[in-house]
């Protein structure tokens, strides 16, 4: 097939940006319907189950395909493992159906996860870190839109008209091109070069899941109200959606520089929310932290090829489990600025030992 053509280039970008959008309703799933399992289910909900089993399964699916060197067909197939794991959950007698879907679901998310951002990268080598940028926007968009369509529909029919819009897709991941320039057997990775992006990514996403986790509880020792907490948490969750689509703009022609620049300036909003009036500052640090994951990817992928992308994703889920279950050992909720603060500061050093490029180095 050729991927160069207009059309083949606008179908398979596209499926990358919903992909990623599916990828943002299903981390946003659990915490969206809990309270419509639990009226359902009732004590038989099990949630810990579901998460355990989805890790394990999403682990799987991302270390089996960064090793493929092919996309056809195992890109549609992700969006069908979806399709079908959502609906086997719409009809299931009892919770334990859902956890067993996790599984299929699971497997399905880590290569969907994985391809929609690698072809997207390789469909836009000039434009690589703006159009990364915006498609990881559809994952704060999927991840905003799932306790929508909690509150429009019952979790049975909500479950079904996601599983409808994964069978859809299937037409535009079809035939997705092999992954360029990749000989599993034969590539290994520069772990010279590689080295700084992964730390900076472990670190990112450590800091952007222990305030997604512990803000609301360390604005509430602040004496924010719970509706401001909520209320925050979703700004925060759209500041980094929002920063995506607009910063990562800025930040495409001189990368490492101006990340470094947001990094600093986040560091100061984090600083200022030690003041119980300046609380309000966590999503405005999240829009300064947007454009990180794209852009790194980006550069991991220009620099090292595909061969570390797998190794990215290795430590973003690490990031996000090692750094909110550390700051859980704070006893007193008021500390836990400490731990945002020390996050942000080792983020900024990180930053210093990514190599110095711009957009026209890794295009």
């Amino acid at each position: 097939m050729n991927q160069s053509t207009p059309t083949n280039q606008s179908r398979l970008t596209a499926a990358g940006f919903l992909g990623l959008y599916l990828h943002g309703i299903v981390v946003a799933m659990p915490g969206a319907f809990l309270q419509q399992w639990t009226d359902t289910f009732g004590a038989g909900v099990n949630i810990g189950l579901f998460y355990t089993l989805f890790l394990i399964s999403s682990l799987g699916g991302l270390i089996w395909v960064s090793r493929q060197k092919y996309r056809h067909p195992v890109f549609a197939f992700a969006f069908a493992a979806i399709g079908i794991a959502f609906i086997a959950a719409a009809c299931a007698p009892q919770f334990a159906w859902i956890g067993g879907a996790a599984l299929l679901l699971g497997w399905g998310d880590g290569i969907l996860n994985f391809h929609c951002n690698n072809l997207v990268g390789e469909l836009h080598p000039r434009r690589k870190i703006t159009i990364l940028n915006w498609a990881n926007a559809t994952f704060g968009v999927g991840a905003l839109s799932a306790p929508l369509i909690n509150a429009a529909l019952p979790w049975r029919w909500a479950f079904g008209f996601v599983a409808m819009g994964a069978m859809l897709a299937i037409g535009l991941a079809w035939q997705a091109p092999p992954v360029q320039n990749f000989q599993p057997r034969h590539d290994r990775v520069q772990w010279n070069i590689a080295w700084p992006f992964l730390l900076v990514i472990l670190l990112y996403v450590g800091l952007e899941s222990s305030i997604g986790t512990w803000s609301g509880s360390y604005l509430s020792s602040l004496g924010w109200s719970k509706g401001w907490q909520n209320a925050l948490l979703s700004a925060y969750w759209g500041g980094l959606t929002l920063g995506r689509l607009t910063l990562g703009v800025w930040v495409g022609p001189r990368p490492v520089q101006r990340l470094q620049m947001l990094f600093l300036v986040g560091v100061g909003a984090i600083a200022l929310t030690f003041f119980p009036s300046f609380g309000f500052l966590f999503p405005v640090a999240a829009i300064l932290y947007g454009p990180t994951f794209a852009t790194i990817f980006a550069l991991l992928q220009g620099r090292c090829g595909h061969v570390a992308l797998g190794y990215m994703f290795y430590a973003a889920y690490l990031g996000k489990t090692l750094f909110p279950t550390v700051l859980d050992q704070i006893p007193d909720p008021i500390n836990l600025r400490f731990g945002f603060l020390s996050l942000a500061l080792l983020l900024v050093l990180s930053s210093q030992f990514l190599p110095s490029t711009s957009a026209k180095d890794h295009g």
